[in-house]
């Protein structure tokens, strides 16, 4: 099982979703856990960006002002997901 959790300092950065799907797929990740994403909202195409064939099911807290904001990701294959 492998996973990565990063404080990114901004998930909306430029080139940050290509760099965490590059990540995803070079490293074969299982589970992954972004801290400080700043962002209030994570819409579907954001998470497209980062996941494009859907194999991760994701779930986020939004920041509060200019900090904070959590993404979490676990790959549908690998867990099974209970609530």
């Amino acid at each position: 099982m492998r996973g990565l959790i990063w404080n990114c300092r901004g998930a909306g950065k430029k080139g940050m979703a290509t760099c965490l799907s590059d990540l995803i797929s070079d490293h074969s990740l299982d589970f992954i856990g972004l801290q400080e994403t700043m962002k209030k909202k994570i819409t579907p195409r954001c998470i497209r960006r980062i996941d494009p064939f859907g194999l991760f099911h994701w779930e986020w807290i939004p920041s509060m002002g200019k900090s904070g904001g959590i993404l979490g990701g676990v790959r549908h294959d690998t867990f099974d997901i209970v609530s």
